[in-house]
């Protein structure tokens, strides 16, 4: 992101500006830290819903609340520069663990890098954490809306 063209926005933030996704499908609550290729998200685990069976979160659940942690970030750095969040995508996932388990009712953080650009395609590392204890890790690739300017 480009400082100079930029206004500083607050933080915590909350997703809802961030992202399009509405209930059920937003299960990200707060932007609470972005800095350079890294971003930090609250979230508050549900007991039932999209993601739970029986009692227990499916992986896929983890993986998407990486995925919108990552698009909270973009859309926060496109709100910082005066421009409406763009679109984007899940395209891929790779080499994941899910170590912990996560428990309904509790708040985790996911933590997010995007480690490599190219085009419109960004990978990012993604973890998931109830306090100290890690969740679940991996990468993800995502597809973003670029304009013909390569600007997100």
């Amino acid at each position: 992101m480009n400082k100079s063209q930029s206004t500083e926005i607050p933080l915590p933030y909350p997703v809802e500006g961030l992202l399009p996704h509405r209930p059920p499908m937003l299960l990200v609550e707060t932007l609470v830290a972005r800095q350079g290729n890294r971003a930090t998200v609250r979230a508050v685990l549900p007991a039932a819903g999209i993601g739970v069976s029986d009692g227990r979160f499916l992986p896929e659940y983890l993986i998407e609340l990486i995925a919108q942690a990552a698009a909270a970030k973009s859309g926060y750095d496109a709100l910082s520069l005066g421009r409406p969040a763009g679109g984007g995508m899940l395209a891929g996932v790779d080499g994941f663990a899910f170590p912990g388990l996560a428990v309904p009712g509790r708040v985790v953080r996911i933590e997010t890098e995007e480690t490599c650009a190219f085009g419109a395609i960004r990978l990012i590392h993604g973890e998931v954490f109830d306090g100290d204890q890690l969740l679940a890790a991996g990468d993800i690739k995502v597809w973003e809306d670029v304009d013909p300017d390569g600007k997100r």
